[in-house]
């Protein structure tokens, strides 16, 4: 005798086996099968509309029993007790764990990082890990309220599970290196719009922005965080058009000896999460040449920012804080502003 807990082994077991399109195919055969019998048997009510035979048969093999469509001969009453019931239920029950076997498997996939990225698109790459600054770089960057909704996709090499389970903006991924091609490919790493690289240590820095650089969009922004500034020398001669931000703790430290305060500003200036913050955006392509001076005035008043400084590069090489007011901005510089919020390109009137 199969006690209740074999028979449930045994559907996980048929559920796990079957492919999906061999279980379309089962259920499709049992109905065809079920609908044949009913015709021969002459049962006339239940074949007529095929929608309606469709209906009866899932009340029937889901034991839900409506009653409302029943058989009416002693030949089709036979047809659902010793054909169309058993089969219905076997099916009924693989088809079920089949889909909780689906389910399953993608939430273990989202827990250890195992799921492929290829589909994403103009994304955030972060490739890192650590408990306190990765949480931190997430909250910062979904604290941008004004942000383009970009999917955030977390890349580690750690054996961690997901430490963002219940975040729908972060998405999780484990690799085994960030050496491999594959590896990168399966995150999309060609379409990835922004990246950041904080290794463990300068070396490991050092070593992830060189793998991934070959293989990253020319058009994303890169950027990898030093605690050495020669290592980030290093990584400035073989790839120019990555930004790298260097530790200036001890700088931050001289500062608020000298001027008291400093680092109040420093920190609200860099935090999206509370008060005025650092921005930046390309002027449009198709302006004019224009002076500094009458942004900053234009800019000023119809949008409260104030403009502290331009580049040339996106990578902010040559940049001219507070530049005379006479300045000629052109079209393509970068601009940089403190404002309450992000302010997109499309609600200034350039005009």
């Amino acid at each position: 005798m199969l006690s209740s807990k074999r028979i449930k082994l045994l559907f996980r077991r048929l559920a796990r086996r079957l492919s999906w399109p061999a279980m379309l195919f089962l259920i499709a055969g049992q109905a065809l099968l079920t609908y044949i019998l009913f015709f021969l048997a002459g049962e006339r009510e239940l074949v007529n509309h095929p929608l309606e035979f469709f209906y009866y048969n899932m009340v029937v093999v889901s034991t839900v029993g409506f009653g409302d469509f029943s058989p009416v001969t002693h030949a089709g009453k036979a047809i659902v007790a010793f054909w169309q019931i058993p089969s219905g239920l076997i099916v009924f029950a693989s088809f079920i764990g089949k889909v909780t076997q689906l389910f399953i498997n993608i939430a273990r996939k989202n827990m250890d990082g195992s799921n492929d990225f290829y589909h994403y698109d103009d994304h955030i790459l972060l490739l890192c890990w650590d408990n306190h600054s990765t949480r931190q770089i997430v909250k910062l960057i979904l604290g941008d309220k004004k942000r383009q909704d970009r999917q955030i996709l977390l890349c580690v090499t750690d054996n961690i599970k997901n430490p963002f389970p219940n975040n729908m903006d972060v998405s999780f991924a484990k690799l085994r290196t960030f050496s491999d091609k594959k590896e990168l490919d399966r995150v999309a790493i060609s379409k990835a719009k922004r990246i950041i690289v904080d290794g463990k240590s300068d070396d490991e820095t050092l070593s992830i922005a060189l793998s991934i650089a070959t293989f990253a969009s020319k058009d994303a922004n890169i950027s990898a965080h030093f605690f050495d500034k020669t290592k980030a020398q290093l990584l400035k001669m073989h790839c120019p058009h990555i930004e790298c931000s260097i530790d200036n703790s001890a700088k931050m430290m001289v500062r608020s000896m000298q001027d008291p305060g400093s680092s109040q500003v420093t920190e609200q200036l860099l935090s999206t999460l509370s008060g005025a913050t650092l921005y930046c955006f390309q002027t449009p392509k198709t302006q004019k040449e224009v002076e500094f001076g009458i942004l900053f005035n234009n800019l000023k008043s119809q949008h409260e920012m104030i403009l502290i400084g331009l580049s040339h590069f996106k990578n902010g090489d040559d940049m001219q804080l507070n530049p005379p007011l006479n300045k000629i901005v052109k079209a393509g510089d970068y601009l940089h502003y403190i404002a309450n919020e992000r302010v997109h390109i499309d609600d200034i009137n350039w005009q």
